[in-house]
């Protein structure tokens, strides 16, 4: 069953104002008595609910027209206009705003009209009452996925949670996985403080509220893959620096002389893939540095912010290194230079 994001909006009365000197009778609209959770035949949702809490108490319309909690839901205080509420939801998540009207459908329904766009139609629906309220959550560096049932939870690399709440109407089977940020390890799972299971992977029987924890350490044998390729490098004019960048991160300056007096500076952060030895970016600054005949800057200016490439490290001891934004079109590869032996 989808979960939805909801809440309550704001009616506004309309009143009609008498024109040419002559007054005309006020038509009052309904009072709007339809609030609650409504679901259609697709599991769409759609909440109304009277909120007294805000600068001007109304109703609040929440709806959730998709698969997506968060890019699907919409929400909103709409105005009431004659019998029906009618106005803007926002998006919760980046979608554009939806301009809709809602009004009664059937005997106890309601249905939601998108300018330009679909009708839902709703039959009023009881939200189960939860009873059981398990959280889930990390200690140390790491991350969590869970999945209804038996099945392997799939994992967001991009986007992993840290913690969750899952409400429950009744007992359920759920499996929780556990697997560690870069330069950590997976312990142990704590149910309510206590030790509950060394495997990264658990199914359990939710049939009572409790607290699970995934606890992490830091891997004592960890060394950022980037070691492997620190120092300094060049390719003609050009200069580039490999530094380490936390555990995982890469931090490479890259500096170009076009002339005495003027400089190129790149500044490229990113993660290192161990197995192909590359670093794809996408944030890396461009600065423009002018000197004067004394050797003082006189300029230091941005060219471009989030600049995209790629930096491959070679086998023979070069990197390659692919700018998006280049104007030449061209890769230029670094070799990397020896640091002088102390005497």
């Amino acid at each position: 069953m989808k979960k939805l994001i909801s809440s309550a909006l704001c009616a506004g009365l309309v009143l009609t104002l008498g024109a040419c000197g002559q007054k005309k009778q006020e038509e009052t609209p309904a009072e709007w008595t339809r609030e609650g959770y409504f679901q259609d035949e697709n599991e769409n949702m759609l909440s109304v609910t009277w909120m007294e809490d805000i600068d001007e108490p109304g109703w609040y319309v929440g709806c959730m027209l998709g698969e997506d909690p968060i890019e699907d839901s919409w929400g909103g205080t709409l105005p009431q206009e004659g019998n029906a509420l009618k106005g803007t939801l926002t998006s919760s998540g980046s979608k554009e705003p939806l301009n809709v009207t809602v009004t009664e459908d059937g005997t106890d329904g309601l249905a939601l009209a998108v300018d330009g766009g679909d009708v839902y139609h709703f039959t009023k629906f009881d939200m189960p009452e939860a009873t059981i309220f398990i959280t889930i959550n990390t200690e140390g560096w790491g991350n969590i996925a869970y999945a209804e049932g038996k099945e392997t939870p799939e994992v967001d690399e991009e986007y992993p949670y840290q913690s969750a709440v899952i409400n429950l109407e009744k007992p359920e089977t759920y499996t929780f996985l556990a697997w560690p940020s870069a330069g950590n390890i997976f312990v142990k799972w704590t149910k309510n403080g206590k030790d509950f299971s060394n495997e990264a992977q658990i199914t359990v029987d939710l049939d009572e509220t409790a607290d699970y924890i995934a606890v992490f350490e830091e891997d004592p044998d960890w060394q950022n893959p980037v070691m492997n390729f620190v120092g300094n490098y060049e390719s003609g004019r050009a200069h580039a620096l490999v530094e380490c960048f936390g555990k995982e991160e890469a931090w490479i300056t890259i500096e170009w002389g076009s002339s005495v007096s003027e400089l190129a500076r790149w500044d490229i952060n990113g993660r290192l893939d161990p197995e192909t030895k590359t670093i794809d970016y996408s944030t890396a600054t461009k600065t423009i540095i002018v000197f004067n005949e004394k050797g003082e800057i006189v300029k230091d200016e941005t060219a471009y912010e989030n600049g995209t490439g790629s930096i491959v490290f070679n086998d023979d001891g070069t990197f390659t290194w692919h700018e998006d934004q280049s104007e030449y079109d061209e890769d230029m590869v670094f070799e990397w230079v020896s640091a002088p032996e102390d005497n």
